[in-house]
């Protein structure tokens, strides 16, 4: 594309295909966040084919159901309306839609001369193809290549996909919008307020933090409590309640608001996320807590490295070792300095990954050689 001045270039239409909430959770929050950064370009348009599932978060998403046959299908014939007058695609795709209607999706926009660029969801779909046996994988890996760009949340998922002879890969991270906070965070010195905000699955690692927070009721010399917020999943529900009664310096607070998160992590000391999930992203409560200026405390998996850097803005352990957890919340409980010096790092460490800057940075990738003039 022709070089263009700032506010001089032509108005641009983008379309994205991607979820927005509810439900709430990484990528919805994400498009959202994106959707509301676009209007502050004016020679910018932006149509939206919204494929966020209906079905209720907490229950089993994995699998044949019939919404997603409906959402599939209905997906086709809105691209096929918006595709035409669009001077870019950017879809957001799990493993599964990637290799059964990105390639649909794909095909069209090209059949269109639209460009077309995939946005894997999560980090996972690198491990994906590797275990799929070779005629899927040359496939996929094909579709992947045909891409005029595939969007990688992390620097790991960029490096091995690259290592998969698959070079049309850009780094572009998770993010949220830079809320403004409001009031100062209560300081209470007799006192460690921890929060867990996720989806309350057993992969997130809730159960861990109960464990360990039994464990630090009984070796700490300071007050620690745990605030838990986020929906509870059917697979570990019964477990969740049960370990909740057993834990008095626990209490579960409901389901947080979407686009709140930043501010409700504001009035604690500390996050916990102890995830081993196997294809986890840039989580956006870790960013959120960025933002907030609180210091984390999470595992050291894939793509954490690109967010929280041990001992610089947060503190990072094995997985599944609830020991462990607890000795970092104790270490943070028993040294408020370390606690403000990595608060502090964590919320200079924000300034990458605010709505503001993801969104230019994706501008910058699907439009290259056009400035777009921000108001």
């Amino acid at each position: 594309m022709p070089n263009a001045q700032p506010g001089r270039s032509r108005t641009k239409k983008l379309l994205i295909a991607g979820p927005k909430p509810p439900p709430i959770g990484g990528s919805p929050l994400t498009v959202q966040a994106m959707l509301d950064e676009f209007p502050h370009y004016p020679n910018l348009k932006v149509a939206l084919i919204n494929t966020s599932p209906a079905l209720d978060v907490r229950q089993k998403m994995t699998g044949f159901n019939f919404e997603k046959v409906w959402r599939t299908v209905a997906i086709v014939p809105q691209l096929l309306v918006e595709a035409p007058g669009s001077d870019a695609v950017v879809v957001f795709a799990n493993p599964l839609f990637a290799i059964t209607l990105a390639p649909l999706l794909l095909f069209l926009a090209k059949l269109f001369r639209t460009p077309f660029y995939l946005k894997p969801v999560g980090t996972g779909i690198d491990l994906y193809v590797k275990a799929l046996k070779k005629p899927w994988r040359s496939y996929l890996m094909g579709v992947l290549r045909a891409c005029d760009g595939i969007l990688a949340q992390s620097r790991l998922l960029k490096e091995d996909l690259g290592k998969m002879d698959c070079p049309n890969v850009h780094y572009l991270p998770g993010c949220r919008p830079l809320a403004p906070l409001t009031g100062q965070r209560p300081e209470n010195p007799d006192e460690l307020r921890v929060i867990f905000l996720a989806h309350i699955t057993r992969l997130k690692g809730p159960l861990l933090v109960l464990e360990a927070l039994q464990e630090v009721a009984k070796t700490c010399a300071k007050k620690v409590s745990c605030h838990f917020y986020g929906p509870i999943h059917d697979e570990v529900h019964a477990d969740f309640v049960s370990q909740m009664q057993a834990t008095p310096n626990a209490k579960y607070c409901g389901v947080a608001e979407a686009g709140t998160g930043t501010q409700l992590i504001s009035n604690y000391d500390v996050l916990v996320l102890p995830t081993y999930f196997d294809t986890e992203g840039h989580p956006g409560v870790l960013i959120e807590a960025m933002h907030a200026g609180v210091p984390v405390i999470t595992t050291h998996i894939r793509t954490i490295d690109d967010l929280v850097t041990d001992g610089e803005n947060g503190l990072l352990i094995p997985l599944k070792d609830s020991h462990a957890l607890a000795e970092a919340i104790k270490r943070l409980a028993l040294d408020p300095d370390l606690l403000k010096r990595l608060g502090a790092a964590n919320k200079r460490k924000g300034a990458e990954f605010t709505a503001e800057a993801v969104t230019a940075k994706l501008l910058e990738i699907v439009f290259p050689g056009v400035a777009f003039e921000r108001r």
